[in-house]
């Protein structure tokens, strides 16, 4: 796999949030349909494999860029822009980014299930409660406090999500190794700056604690 085609979906993250930017209440406002529509083209390229769409979602691209954007929405500062779009559709783009990887996990499951790779897997399984209780008619169902402990878990998912894409993992005892992936310096590095700033923004939100205190 070339450079480019590994790091595909960070390419595609900024061309998604200038998308977003434009249309955030319209997704935030039509969510069922682009839910739709995900499904839609999920299953498409389960079930015919287009070529058109093999790159995007088999390879998991499109799915992780959404993921990508969810992740960093609490990076950028609360009064920005950018924050304030991604924020209002943060949920809904947590959903899309759920189902446009699903045909990644069903392309990969025979691996994952034979050891190679398999945070993958786990990341999803994590995810999926996460998923289900993401509409908003499950979501009402639950307390609040439950509601935020339980998508809690979606750190241990992203973090899994790092090791799929950083290292080439095998726990199959017959062949285990674990292996710095080549092309993933991208990713790598996009894991340090979202530490790097939320290591930073807690240690002043404490500094400002203790001068108020």
């Amino acid at each position: 796999m070339s450079f480019f085609s590994y790091n595909l979906a960070i390419l595609i993250a900024p061309i998604l949030y200038l998308i977003i930017h434009f249309l955030s209440k319209h997704i935030h406002h039509q969510a069922t349909y682009y839910r739709i529509g995900a499904l839609f083209i999920a299953l498409l390229t389960i079930l015919t494999r287009p070529s058109f769409l093999d790159l995007l979602m088999t390879s998991g691209h499109l799915g992780l860029s959404f993921f990508i954007l969810v992740i960093f929405t609490s990076v950028f500062p609360k009064k920005s822009n950018i924050h304030k779009n991604l924020n209002l559709v943060r949920g809904d783009l947590a959903i899309l980014g759920f189902i446009f990887l699903i045909p990644h996990a069903v392309a990969r499951l025979n691996l994952a299930l034979a050891g190679y790779n398999s945070t993958g897997l786990m990341a999803m399984i994590v995810f999926t409660p996460l998923f289900i209780t993401s509409f908003l008619v499950i979501r009402k169902k639950m307390k609040p406090i439950r509601w935020k402990k339980l998508h809690q878990f979606a750190y241990i998912a992203y973090g899994l999500i790092y090791i799929h894409l950083g290292f080439n993992l095998s726990i199959n005892p017959n062949n285990f190794f674990i292996r710095l992936s080549p092309d993933a310096i991208l990713y790598h590095l996009l894991a340090l700056i979202y530490i790097f700033i939320r290591v930073m923004r807690k240690f002043n939100k404490n500094k400002l604690t203790l001068k108020t205190n």
